[in-house]
């Protein structure tokens, strides 16, 4: 399964918007065909090297001791295509929000020559060159010539298809987990030779995890509902799962595979304790919605005013923000528990 599909399709103001429409098609199509080597996904594979990990060829030279790469660096991707970098890329673009706040993150936010329309964080991206929004314009692209372009296979397989096949340097990721998404950071740095900053962000990421995972330790779970767009939430094996169980959640969506459209009667049955839904910029908030649905008055997460929304960015976007999301969706949960920004 492949987490970067939460932010494509139909945007509202400034931010991505629901998971509706074509955002909903996405994950259902991910869902459905994991990440079958066909035109769409690149060529990606779940068993191909892990998410930006690093080919041999010249790992040890950038890390371990030292916080220079060494050049020619060589790599493999998700796709298991091998990629070189002479020498560090001096522009650099970005088709998805999460490689952007990335390269912002890991201090590389002068070398960025475009993004794509969604890419809104931090602030300085907005001023950006715009590439495409969820469809990518190949010639804008082209036209800023990237030494590198960032991309993630499910939101922008046939983009890194077709750049591939006119000769465009393309590093392709897809971080489905915390750790893939630290991993993720931490390669993305190499490349650019932004090791040190790089560390930091990861070890910041890793320090948040742990605050909640100590914070929670022998605490019972809570059952929750989350709803990610009106009427659709998440079950087994998606990246948001990982978030609910870290927070202390039992999902009372488990059991079902990826996003689906709810029955409204099954959440009544469940009983959540805590209900949280997700906040886009630009659209009407969820949570009078759903407390006004037939029926749900008898829930216990409404009965008893636990029902919180969160910020969809730090939920929905595989980047170096998803710590902040579980920390805060944590605290939503278990509000009992003193945890500190």
């Amino acid at each position: 399964m492949r987490h970067e599909i939460v932010r494509t399709g139909k945007r509202l103001g400034k931010t991505w918007a629901g998971l509706a429409v074509l955002l909903v098609a996405a994950m259902l199509l991910m869902a459905g065909c994991g990440n079958s080597g066909n035109g769409g996904n690149a060529g990606a594979s779940p068993s191909a090297t892990p998410a930006g990990s690093p080919a041999a060829t010249s790992r040890d030279a950038g890390s371990a001791t030292s916080t220079e790469t060494v050049y020619p660096l060589t790599l493999t991707d998700v796709t298991g295509t091998e990629v070189t970098f002479e020498k560090a890329p001096e522009r650099v673009v970005s088709l998805a929000p999460s490689e952007t706040e990335i390269l912002f993150a890991v201090g590389a936010g002068d070398l960025v020559v475009g993004v794509d329309e969604y890419s809104d964080y931090p602030e300085e991206a907005k001023s950006k060159p715009k590439v495409g929004d969820y469809i990518t314009n190949i010639e804008a692209v082209l036209a800023a010539e990237p030494d590198v372009v960032f991309a993630g296979v499910t939101l922008n397989g046939q983009a890194i298809e077709e750049l591939r096949n006119l000769g465009v340097t393309v590093f392709a990721g897809e971080a489905n987990t915390i750790d893939k998404v630290i991993e993720r950071v931490e390669t993305v740095a190499l490349i650019l030779n932004k090791q040190e900053q790089g560390k930091q962000v990861a070890d910041r990421m890793r320090a948040e995890r742990q605050k909640v995972v100590d914070a929670l330790k022998d605490v019972p779970k809570k059952r929750v509902y989350f709803e990610l767009d009106p009427n659709w939430t998440v079950g087994d094996g998606e990246f948001i799962s990982e978030l609910l169980d870290l927070a202390g959640a039992i999902n009372v969506a488990s059991g079902k595979k990826g996003w689906f459209e709810i029955d409204p009667e099954a959440i009544i049955e469940s009983d959540p304790e805590v209900i949280l839904y997700s906040v886009y910029e630009g659209m009407e908030p969820l949570g009078d919605t759903i407390k006004s649905r037939p029926g749900w008055d008898a829930i216990t997460a409404i009965q008893n005013g636990q029902v919180y929304g969160i910020d969809a960015n730090l939920t929905t976007r595989n980047g170096p923000r998803v710590t902040q999301g579980l920390l805060e969706m944590a605290k939503a949960i278990h509000p009992e528990i003193v945890m500190e920004p």
